[in-house]
């Protein structure tokens, strides 16, 4: 695996220049690094592959992000990378946030994908802030969606650079990574490299997580027009799912892959606020008419459901006992799935 730039976007490839080029778009708090364990068991000799730093993540500094042009953007920059590397039709792997980004390029770039393995995408509507499988806003200025989900103490320790666990944990990046995002799957010491992601992220407003705008709504705040969260509101997917259910008459087959035990992308996250709110954890919650929990599978599935009506073709498969990143969890199994569907 060798790294370079093409212009300020860094990248990662390996493999065969006369492969079949797979494109890997990573998540949210994270970066090129996460997909290399799973690239390690790919066959190098018939795949060519490209792991780029999304703009604002790892060693990418194109521009701050707008958040109203924040997804198409991303898509954009993978556009422009591939260009560069002279490669016109890929496969896409995303993951999370990169998923977003996968649905983007599904739905206005369809003639460039041959194929799209979605693991734990994004719902088409963003995190947070929605209800029913349409994706109906909460409220009409999207609160409960954008920058003000991220944990300020967690963001203030990943601006002073701290890759410790030390006390309080619940606010340390690195035992946030480890225990809830890996599931405590992988140990994370001070110079893991999957740390990296987090902090090497680009700061705000610009960067992660963005302007942080006050509502009178609940939970009290809603997305600004900045920033790599604020990029994935729902109030900046307008149109999304409909686009993307268009372009089912493309054919292109889709892979959603996600893992059992997923508690970040979910029909009751441990991220959304709504779940946090039920909780108690917030208070002043408004219930479940107002503020559910956003159905973020039901959305999904609901709109490959209708890209398939379209002449689309998906198929989702549940990787058991799997977390939000299988393929850092088991890449062994994680890729064989993607090769299968990839060989077929």
């Amino acid at each position: 695996m060798r790294a370079k730039f093409i212009g300020k976007q860094h990248l990662i490839e390996g493999g065969n220049p006369e492969g079949v080029p797979v494109v890997f778009i990573h998540g949210n708090t994270s970066n090129s690094a996460f997909w290399v364990p799973m690239a390690k068991c790919m066959d190098a000799n018939r795949y060519r592959i490209l792991i780029p730093d999304l703009n604002g993540f790892g060693r990418s500094r194109i521009r701050p992000v707008n958040a109203r042009t924040g997804v198409k953007d991303w898509a954009d920059d993978i556009l422009a990378m591939m260009d560069a590397s002279g490669v016109d039709k890929a496969f896409f792997v995303c993951s999370s946030l990169g998923g977003i980004v996968g649905w983007r390029l599904l739905a206005h770039h369809s003639e460039r994908v041959l194929g799209l393995v979605q693991i734990a995408p994004a719902s088409p509507f963003g995190f947070g802030g929605t209800q029913g499988d349409d994706g109906r806003p909460n409220f009409p200025d999207f609160a409960g969606s954008g920058a003000g989900m991220s944990n300020p103490d967690v963001v203030a320790r990943i601006r002073k650079g701290d890759r410790s666990q030390d006390e309080p944990k619940m606010t340390s990046p690195s035992w946030v990574l480890q225990n809830y995002v890996f599931r405590n799957k992988v140990k994370l010491h001070p110079d893991h490299p999957l740390l990296d992601g987090m902090m090497m992220l680009a700061e705000s407003p610009g960067g992660f997580p963005g302007v942080v705008e006050k509502s009178p709504n609940w939970p009290g705040y809603a997305p600004g027009d900045s920033g790599i969260v604020n990029a994935i509101s729902p109030k900046h997917l307008n149109g999304l799912r409909d686009d993307v259910v268009k372009s089912g008459s493309s054919g292109v087959p889709v892979l959603w892959l996600r893992g059992s035990e997923d508690r970040i992308l979910s029909d009751k996250s441990d991220s959304d606020p709504a779940v946090h709110g039920m909780m108690g954890l917030i208070p002043n919650w408004p219930g479940n008419e107002t503020a559910p929990p956003q159905p973020m599978l039901s959305q999904t599935r609901s709109m490959l459901d209708d890209y398939a009506t379209q002449g689309g073709k998906f198929e989702e498969q549940i990787l058991p006992g799997l977390g939000h990143c299988p393929y850092i969890e088991d890449p062994e199994t994680t890729w064989e799935a993607i090769r299968q569907f990839l060989e077929s």
